[in-house]
């Protein structure tokens, strides 16, 4: 399975707009910040990056990939859609378009995040000169990527807006690679734990971004600056290459089982594997971390056929599964350390990136 990811180029103009020095504080929205961490997380969890061919001439994506072996650009002439608002907007008629108006009936919330934020009252008088229809702007954006995606065998990471937009042909729903879904369920665990914290301390976790995806954020807690985040995204995909490489070990895995009842039992024992890292909070496993009473003990050594030698053995047998699960997992267990330490979120968007967090989801 080829290891590509393509984005929308919504995605790639906010990334350039996120790292480009600024003296003024610009308002963004939730939508913004998905947009920047979908170009992020394609960077990191991909082998390679399929963009339009007019994003070559970006300095800023030849210092991310200055061996010229990440960033794949396909040309306007290979494609049917549109790929740049000057060439006006395209429709694929293959999209689901029975809930068009349904669409349309949220193009405001859609027009303010795509801009930052802008009132209602601002967004009445701007569609008063001229129709805006989100709807049909987002309708294009996912058209044109799932165009590219087919194009170049590579999967489509979305931003929020894009999300839950689908296709009326089932063969060209989304597939999420098993890495990626494993990010989202980490990101999930450690917001219940900050949300489970909050509820017992208060105004300790309030400045932690909400709905931001971990890459993102540890993007924004370890740069300095605009001018040092692209170093510093440098080596996060170099210190995480093991998600990468995770994903070719788990598709070559069920590649490699012979029959369907083999493939459900691989891929059942990685979920379960999964499950169980979760479970211990991504720590490292410790064989005594469970208490055994001084009557187990003595029931083990008088009587082997009791409980008590029962209840050791199954230690033993749960420390060695969730050592085997840590030990395929470790990366992820990494990444969580990373994220662990983490504080002040919002303040460093607005310090080191000039970025108001002010209109969020």
């Amino acid at each position: 399975m080829s290891n590509k990811a393509t984005i929308p180029f919504w995605s790639a103009d906010a990334f350039l707009y996120f790292v480009m020095p600024r003296s003024y504080i610009s308002a963004w929205s939730s939508e913004l910040v998905s947009r920047v961490s979908s170009f992020v997380d394609a960077y990191v969890l991909f082998d390679k990056v399929v963009l339009p061919e007019r994003y070559k001439k970006y300095s800023e994506l030849k210092v991310l990939d200055p061996d010229n072996t990440i960033f794949e650009y396909i040309s306007s002439e290979c494609l049917n859609h549109s790929d740049d608002l000057i060439k006006g907007v395209t429709i694929d008629l293959s999209m689901d378009l029975s809930n068009i108006d349904t669409l349309m009936q949220e193009d405001y919330k859609w027009f303010s995040q795509h801009n930052g934020n802008v009132s209602r009252s601002e967004y009445d008088s701007l569609i008063e000169e001229a129709p805006l229809s989100m709807a049909y702007l987002r309708l294009w954006q996912l058209g044109l990527l799932n165009e590219i995606s087919d194009y170049s065998k590579s999967v489509s990471i979305l931003p929020l807006s894009l999300q839950g937009l689908e296709s009326a042909d089932s063969t060209k729903k989304r597939h999420v690679p098993f890495h990626v879904d494993r990010i989202s369920d980490l990101d999930k665990h450690l917001q219940g734990v900050i949300k489970a914290i909050t509820a017992n301390t208060g105004e300790f976790f309030v400045d932690y971004l909400e709905n931001v995806p971990p890459l993102f954020t540890l993007l924004v807690d370890q740069a300095l600056s605009h001018d040092h985040a692209i170093e510093v995204l440098r080596q996060i995909r170099s210190d995480f290459c093991g998600l990468r490489e995770l994903n070719g070990k788990y598709n070559s895995s069920i590649e490699k089982a012979g029959s369907l009842r083999d493939k459900k039992d691989v891929i059942d024992e990685w979920n379960a594997s999964w499950h169980r890292l979760i479970k211990g909070d991504f720590k490292k496993p410790q064989l005594l971390r469970k208490k055994v009473s001084s009557s187990d003990v003595s029931k083990s050594i008088i009587k082997p056929g009791s409980s008590g030698i029962s209840t050791i053995i199954q230690m033993f047998l749960d420390y060695r599964e969730d050592c085997q699960s840590y030990k395929r997992f470790k990366i992820f267990s990494e990444l969580y350390n990373e994220l662990d330490g983490i504080s002040g979120a919002r303040s460093k968007i607005k310090s080191k990136f000039s970025v108001d967090l002010v209109n969020e989801l």
